[in-house]
């Protein structure tokens, strides 16, 4: 059984992801998670109003399940950006450092390496 039809869904998804920008704007701008949030945001508003009648079209621009679960969608991240903020975590976000240099193994297939383990 999933969700309940809901006809007001488009506009809820206009109100609550222009919410979420609101509250991501909180963080530094360099703040991944604000990034990837504004980004995500932005594409299911712009769905939403370029086509506030076909919430099929939406749902398919949007790629992400049914319009009444995006919605719910953005109710489950303002959770989380809620958790963000108070926690600060892009603060303790760091870049990675990553080594990557296998060795092809004599006569070995497509994906058969040796990895090095030295550490330096």
């Amino acid at each position: 059984m999933g969700l309940s039809v809901d006809h007001d869904a488009l506009q809820k998804i206009v109100e609550k992801y222009n919410a979420l920008l609101q509250k991501v704007s909180q963080m530094p701008e360099t703040a991944q998670y604000r990034i990837n949030i504004e980004k995500i945001a932005n594409h299911r508003i712009n769905a939403a109003t370029s086509f506030p009648d076909d919430p099929e079209k939406v749902e398919e621009l949007c790629n992400c399940g049914q319009v009444e679960e995006l919605v719910e969608q953005a109710d489950n991240e303002m959770i989380v950006t809620e958790m963000y903020l108070r926690n600060r975590w892009w603060e303790i976000v760091r870049e990675a450092e990553i080594d990557y240099e296998p060795m092809q193994k004599e006569g070995g297939e497509h994906g058969d390496v040796e990895w090095d383990s030295k550490t330096e």
